[in-house]
């Protein structure tokens, strides 16, 4: 799938703003990620993902747009009793646990798109709505879900809050900064 992705920092008081827009009360998420890479080598996303009781492989390439990130996601998903024996398989083609992200928060769809409000980590709130479209989608397909992505940061008022760095490179360097500091 191309998914066409925007976050921004946000606060989890946005909840009932977004419950009022969508007409439901957001449902629970509980994303535990596992990132993987292979020694020496920079990988853009290897996930092994529980999500709410599922879990998830994801690899994605990941490309930025003006203010938004136009990824291509390739996803499997498993028991959620496979996940050691994940670990283990990933382990075994040679590679290394990466880092770790922690989602909590709320989830909605509204008009197609995705939208979750999310503390992450200890990096703070955030609120990511994305589009999913399929692999052959094209400009007009991608410029639309965008316009409706921007729309909805414009509803909320929170273009000035998009966050373009990844939070794979915010939760890496808040490990690098705290340890370089004795």
């Amino acid at each position: 799938m191309k998914e066409i992705e925007i976050k921004a920092h946000a606060s989890m008081e946005l909840k009932g703003d977004i419950d009022a827009l969508t007409g439901t009360s957001g449902s629970p998420v509980d994303k535990d990620d596992l990132y993987f890479r292979r020694p020496g080598e920079e990988i853009q996303a290897l996930r092994i993902r529980v999500n709410n009781g599922k879990l998830e492989f994801t690899a994605k390439r990941q490309s930025y747009g003006e203010l938004s990130e136009d990824n291509l996601e390739f996803e499997v998903s498993l028991s959620v009793s496979e996940r050691d024996n994940a670990i283990g398989f990933f382990k075994c083609l040679g590679f290394e646990e990466y880092f770790r992200k922690h989602k909590r928060g709320y989830s909605w769809v509204h008009d197609g798109i995705h939208i979750e409000l999310l503390e992450v980590n200890d990096l703070g709130s955030f609120l990511e709505m994305e589009a999913l479209l399929p692999f052959s989608a094209g400009e007009v397909e991608v410029g639309e879900a965008q316009r409706k992505l921007y729309d909805l940061i414009d509803r909320f008022s929170l273009r000035g809050n998009i966050e373009r760095t990844s939070y794979r490179e915010m939760i890496l360097n808040g490990i690098q900064s705290k340890s370089h500091t004795c």
